[in-house]
């Protein structure tokens, strides 16, 4: 039958290209965007880091200098020489001033002068000297600096001053807020130290400068910018306007974006401005964005072959389903199917309503799967959170909020129309009729146990309201059974709980209330609260982790012996653990104990004590500790060594046997699976003992002990090599010439020519 729609391939090959090629085309544009925002952002944090950096070091020292000048200005010396005139006869206040100086005067600091400067008596000292010894064109600077407004202040000087922004100056009045100050002081900051933090920082930054109060720079790296104006500049406006003491924004400079970064500080207005050209940061955003094209480019490339390859592949399947369901006979439609979707559906669609038998089939075996996860529920075998997960069989959601179990028992068969081998089918009947009786989104599916009927019963009440609907359930339940079978049953109810993990308890608390309706007579509903008002806990022997015992001691491993018991020990002495509880458990155990050795076929003696003495010893154990100890010396241990000796005797009794029926049957053809089978052993059991006991396996020993007898012929007799290779079973001479040359490493003429 031909195709009628050859085009579905393409539509396929189309179909994969367009969910291959759109991810990877919206995944790329994603990947470059937030790159380059990436590292735009790590950028600009960088910056703002070192302009940090830049503040901190350079305020460092301007209030180190600050701190000087003020402990030097406010010292008795200098505010007691401002009231007086200096003479040549003032020779001590003079050597106390200049002492005062020098003290400030650091190399660390980079001060390069200090001008004390009296304006009540008109003299002037500074490192060089005083009054016309001093640097006399500098007393026109600070007097300008003494008519400011400030009490205290860092500047470059006035603009009328020849040179007067090569260096910076701290000048500080005496008294500190006085209109007409008695003196002032003034150090001069060397212009190299500002230098060395601009300097630091503009690699990194790009240009960074500093600007006064008056937004004219103060510092920059290009020397000829010093005093220059910047409140003109465009870019800087928004650092003008702002009140912030920190931002970051971009800008255009001479047509370049920038990102201008700066910090205005508190402590004597300047502003730490640094801008930052994005061209270097664009060119790493284009090596990304190229790079991500690439990759792009490559991944489109490779979705187009896997596309094509890939659409064939999967085209394949569907045309031989096709060809398949051609022989099914259709529904009868008069109209014809357009292409082989739409024929595979009508067929499949024919099947399908063709297997009701088996859908009603599942549907039955759904009921017995209820049944057995309810089974492994009160029986602890189910973790409750993979019960949960199953809650969709019952129609339910999630676990209700109160829960609890009822176990319904017949009273006694005695005197009833019901014979001892009715139990089975009467157990059968009231689990139907608890089933009919309680809504099937108040219960998962009621079971048989034992001799009684169980039943998990939800509910969204609590408390005393849950409580009685509990009661009315059950005094319905036992009416109903009465009423249709004619006979008597005691309903016990465990506590409310909440979880699907107390599930066992709860089932276990509904059958001991059970047993108090000795004193109540029959017909009785009990709950557990009510006949054992004090809660018990279901002890829970640790079967898991003594297998685990047993199957580390069955695999010889001392260690992952040792550490099953030691966990089976701790999982025995649980928290809040009765003695009689552990007791038993530990009694339990001994037995267990005796019972897998005499499955071992371990002989007693191999056990120091007999079991009398064996339950004495185990009660004298004071602690967990000593009981650790006691079962590893007297049963884990002797088992161990007794199977790897018997473990050790098997696999050289096999490995013996076997190597014999090499020896002896070499000329024949002897195989792995023959010899297995004489000694009543698995191949590959014989396999491993083998190899194990030998270091090599099977064919290879034959090989080998072939070849030595072949070189033993060679050397001791006359056969010719054809014959020696008919003997050992070759099919030519060819073949054990190659034989004997790979093991050997000479052909067998040459070897006999040796000898």
């Amino acid at each position: 039958m031909k195709f009628r729609s050859p085009s579905y391939l393409f539509k396929l090959m189309l179909f994969s290209i367009l969910i291959g090629t759109i991810p990877v085309i919206l995944l790329g544009t994603f990947a470059y965007y937030n790159s380059s925002r990436a590292v735009q952002d790590k950028v600009n944090e960088s910056n703002k880091q070192l302009m940090q950096q830049m503040q901190m070091r350079v305020e460092q020292t301007l209030r180190t200098i600050d701190n000087s000048a003020t402990q030097l200005l406010q010292s008795p010396v200098v505010t007691g020489a401002f009231d007086k005139s200096i003479s040549n006869h003032d020779f001590e206040m003079v050597h106390e001033l200049f002492k005062g100086i020098a003290q400030i005067q650091t190399y660390e600091l980079g001060i390069k002068d200090v001008f004390l400067l009296s304006l009540s008596k008109d003299w002037m000292v500074s490192s060089t000297g005083v009054n016309e010894y001093s640097s006399l064109d500098f007393k026109p600077q600070l007097e300008a600096f003494s008519r400011a407004a400030a009490g205290s202040f860092w500047t470059r000087g006035a603009d009328n001053q020849a040179n007067s922004f090569q260096s910076i100056y701290f000048v500080k009045k005496y008294p500190f807020n006085a209109v007409n100050p008695k003196g002032i002081i003034c150090v001069v900051l060397s212009s190299d130290v500002m230098k060395e933090f601009i300097s630091s920082q503009n690699d990194k930054l790009g240009s960074a400068f500093i600007l006064d109060q008056n937004f004219r720079i103060i510092d920059h790296r290009d020397r000829a910018q010093l005093g220059k104006n910047m409140s003109e500049q465009p870019y800087l406006k928004p650092l003008l306007e702002t009140q912030d003491a920190l931002g970051q924004y971009t800008a255009e400079l001479d047509g370049e974006t920038v990102t201008v970064t700066y910090r205005k500080s508190s402590y004597n207005g300047w502003n730490y401005v640094s801008v930052a050209s994005n061209e270097q940061v664009n060119a790493q955003n284009k090596i990304i964005g190229w790079m991500t094209l690439l990759v792009c480019l490559a991944i489109l490339l490779v979705t187009l072959i896997l596309a094509w390859f890939g659409s064939k592949k999967m085209y394949s399947p569907i045309r031989s389903i096709y060809t398949a369901l051609t022989g099914i006979p259709s529904t009868g439609d008069a109209r014809k199917p357009t292409g082989e979707l739409q024929l595979i559906g009508e067929r499949v669609n024919y099947l399908i309503r063709n297997q009701s038998l088996i859908m009603n089939e599942l549907r039955g075996q759904q009921v017995q799967l209820k049944e057995f996860f309810v089974q492994k529920l009160f029986g602890g075998a189910i973790r409750p959170a993979d019960f949960e997960e199953k809650l969709g069989l019952y129609g339910l959601d999630k676990p209700w909020p109160s829960m609890c179990v009822l176990a319904v028992q017949i009273d006694t068969l005695k005197d009833t129309k019901y014979e001892e081998t009715d139990r089975d089918l009467l157990m059968f009947a009231i689990g139907n009729i608890v089933g009919e009786l309680v809504p099937a989104e108040q219960r998962l599916v009621p079971v048989v146990t034992s001799d009684f009927q169980a039943t998990l019963i939800g509910s969204p009440k609590e408390g005393a309201e849950f409580k009685e609907q509990i009661f009315a359930l059950s005094d319905e339940i036992q009416k109903a059974i009465y009423q249709y079978l004619d006979m008597k049953v005691s309903i016990g109810i465990s506590r409310p709980f909440g979880s699907f993990a107390e599930a066992r308890q709860a089932l276990h608390e509904a059958v001991t209330s059970l047993k108090y309706r000795v004193g109540l007579g029959q017909e009785s509903i009990l709950f557990i609260e009510d006949v054992q008002p004090q809660k018990s806990n279901l002890y829970m022997f640790p079967h898991e982790v003594e297998q685990n015992l047993f199957d580390a001691i069955r695999a010889g491993n001392a260690e992952q012996s040792e550490a099953a018991l030691n966990r089976f020990i701790g999982e025995l002495f649980q928290p809040n653990t009765q003695h009689r509880d552990y007791q038993l458990s530990l009694l339990r155990f001994l037995v267990d104990l005796l019972k897998f050795g005499q499955e071992l076929s371990i002989p007693l003696d191999r056990i120091s004590e007999d079991e009398a003495s064996l339950i004495q010893s185990l009660f004298k154990l004071r602690n967990v500790k000593e009981m650790e100890i006691w079962f590893r010396s007297t049963f884990v241990h002797p088992y161990i060594q007794e199977l790897s000796s018997r473990r050790d005797s098997q696999f050289k009794h096999i490995s013996e046997a076997v190597i014999d029926m090499i020896h002896r049957e070499f000329d024949s053809d002897l195989t792995l699976e023959k010899c297995a089978s004489r000694i009543n052993y698995h191949p590959h059991y014989v396999s491993r003992v083998f190899r194990q006991e030998t270091g090599t396996n099977f064919g290879e020993y034959l090989a080998q002990y072939r070849i030595d007898m072949a070189k033993k012929w060679l050397k001791e007799s006359d056969l010719k090599i054809a014959e020696i290779a008919e003997r050992l079973g070759y099919n030519n001479s060819a073949n054990f010439i190659r034989s004997f040359r790979k093991m050997v490493g000479m052909t067998p003429g040459q070897y006999r020519e040796e000898g």
